[in-house]
């Protein structure tokens, strides 16, 4: 009986040994560094385990001192430990899907218990390596991986494959010459780590101590969390969690957010955004909410958009503090944003190859490969006719079925499908992804404005003004082109006014693009004004460097994608006697 309950202890002794190496193996993993709230639920889960506790933690415990949820927490009504749980048993599929593993961290279906699961082998990397492994004895299988093989280091490089140890010392030496060369070269583009997400804390509302005031603060508090973990380019710090002071030391932002019920009934909500590193507010917004407007607090979605967005708040901080950060990870992708949101195509080739670099370090990500995908379209457009172009078109459309395959439960993923069926002529494809995609993440500028522009073309009017109009909504500091879209669609309605008010209150460099000067040369025409609508096509003709007399399909085809976009717009600048009414080209 001794006997056994020593093997017992020595087993279990072993098995948390595993447990708590894998936990320090996975924490350090760029797939957990980007899911600080995953992370956080993972330490929770090991921790219980370690303690030495005899069942599963309970949801509540999950959700009050891993997830940050308040006391007054019913796991009865929400499923959010759950689903957090279920978050976590992917990211582990994930991880060790792209590892060779000995043994490896589960939490099974059904249950909230971390356990060990065992290979009765360790996994052979190639046909090599199983040759090795056959060839050897089974006490040369037995060693450590770390103990030199008898007749010491200079044997076994001179062993059975000194051409293969030649040939991998050439390999190191060009990589590393290579590594050089574009460092000295692209400034701080090889980071020895990806820089990660920035953390974003939500500190809980300030509200009275009345009942209902304190019911509003957690229904707020709820909202603004959903929300902001929709977004790619921001990570979420759990708010409360035990023990989470390394997390809090590394919180890049604050967000502070207060509630007030006046006498009337209606709801202030103050948001006030701060950068940790010096203490500084940012942002902030104040909006006033009548009785009928909470708890549901639907109109702070634009004020979340604005915050964490693909252009919002935090990313443009990064681009203004670090202009030429071109570090892979969040800073490559601010950059990315930067050139895609302002039509900034400074630094093109930079933010590609930083990119690329981000990639390499984590091959599976959804938003790199999303990213790499919009920017290959993006040079496929002016050079459609051409082979290169083609070329760009291929592999724009190798990464989007790549970031969907890595992450078909994201909004990137999703939508990146959705563009790339759109411009191969697939509507259906396309509208089904995207709907997707605007289901995962409604906060979202971007993704409504670029479904509308996709619907409108596909035909689908009455929903694709309703998407783009969303967009203005969620984020009207950086419109560009579904703006542009919506003012085109109430021209062909007639509405000038209105079309010309969208087109006056786009800010600079949107109001440089040549959509909006071919849109805003048939507004001004259908509004009398064609002195002015003329000399905005002539600034149309110089930007394409079309002669006077180019037909309108000809200058079109500079910078508009879809045929059929083409064929409106250029019916719409002869009907409206901008361009000469000579006959369309085929």
């Amino acid at each position: 009986m001794d006997h056994a309950k020593a093997n017992d202890t020595q087993d279990s002794g072993e098995t948390d040994r595993i447990i708590v190496q894998e936990c320090e193996r996975l924490l350090e993993s760029p797939m957990f560094i980007r899911s600080p709230v995953l992370s956080r639920l993972l330490q929770f889960l090991v921790e219980h385990r370690l303690r030495g506790g005899r069942s599963a933690p309970k949801a509540y415990a999950i959700a009050t001192e891993a997830l940050g949820r308040s006391a007054d927490f019913d796991p009865a009504v929400d499923s959010y430990p759950r689903v957090m749980v279920g978050r976590l048993r992917s990211l582990l599929d994930r991880y060790y899907a792209d590892t060779p593993w000995v043994h490896r961290l589960r939490v099974p279906q059904g249950s909230y218990e971390v356990v060990v699961q065992h290979r009765n082998a360790p996994p052979a990397r190639s046909p090599e390596e199983r040759s090795d492994a056959a060839e050897g004895t089974g006490a040369d299988q037995a060693a450590p991986a770390d103990r030199p093989p008898p007749g010491g280091p200079s044997r076994a490089i001179s062993g059975r494959h000194p051409l293969r140890w030649a040939a991998a010392i050439v390999i190191v030496a060009l990589a590393l010459l290579a590594g050089w060369w574009f460092t000295a070269g692209k400034g701080k583009l090889l980071a020895s780590e990806p820089v990660a997400m920035p953390l974003l804390d939500v500190s809980a509302p300030l509200a009275g101590d009345s009942g209902p005031s304190r019911a509003l603060a957690r229904a707020l508090d709820g909202k603004l969390r959903d929300g902001l973990r929709r977004f790619d380019l921001v990570d979420l710090r759990s708010a409360g969690a035990p023990g989470d002071t390394a997390a809090g030391s590394r919180v890049d932002y604050r967000l502070d957010t207060s509630l007030v019920r006046t006498l009337e009934g209606n709801v202030d909500v103050t948001l006030v955004l701060n950068r940790v590193a010096d203490q500084r507010t940012i942002w902030s917004q104040q909006l006033r909410l009548t009785a009928d407007e909470v708890p549901e607090f639907a109109a702070i979605d634009p004020a979340i958009a604005q915050v964490a967005g693909d252009f919002g708040v935090i990313v443009r901080d990064q681009v203004q503090r670090e202009p030429d950060n071109f570090s892979p990870g969040f800073p490559c992708l601010a950059q990315f944003n930067r050139m895609r949101q302002m039509r900034h195509a400074q630094g093109r080739e930079q933010v590609d190859a930083c990119l690329r670099v981000s990639l390499k370090a984590n091959p599976t990500d959804p938003v790199t490969l999303t990213a790499l995908s919009l920017l290959r379209f993006g040079d496929w457009q002016p050079r459609r006719q051409t082979k290169t172009g083609q070329q760009a078109f291929a592999e724009a459309r190798s990464f989007a079925e790549q970031s969907y395959q890595n992450g078909p439960s994201s909004s990137a993923g999703l939508f990146a499908m959705a563009r790339a069926n759109f411009y191969s002529g697939n509507c259906a494809a396309g509208n089904a992804m995207g709907d997707g995609a605007i289901r995962l993440n409604p906060y979202d500028a971007d993704i409504s404005g670029f479904l509308g522009l996709f619907k409108t073309t596909c035909g689908q009017m009455e929903e694709g003004e309703a998407l783009l109009r969303r967009s203005l909504a969620l984020d009207s500091s950086y419109p560009g082109v579904p703006a542009v879209t919506l003012a085109f669609l109430l021209s062909q309605r007639g509405e000038q006014g209105e079309a010309l008010s969208i087109l006056d209150h786009m800010p600079s460099p949107s109001n440089m693009e040549p959509q909006y000067l071919m849109v805003r040369s048939v507004v001004l025409a259908r509004s009398g004004n064609l002195l002015e609508a003329r000399r905005q096509w002539q600034r149309l003709l110089d930007y394409t460097k079309q002669p006077a007399a180019a037909p309108p399909e000809q200058v079109l085809r500079q910078f508009v994608i879809t045929p059929v976009v083409i064929q409106r717009a250029s019916a719409a600048l002869r009907e409206a006697g901008v361009a000469p009414a000579t006959k369309p080209l085929p």
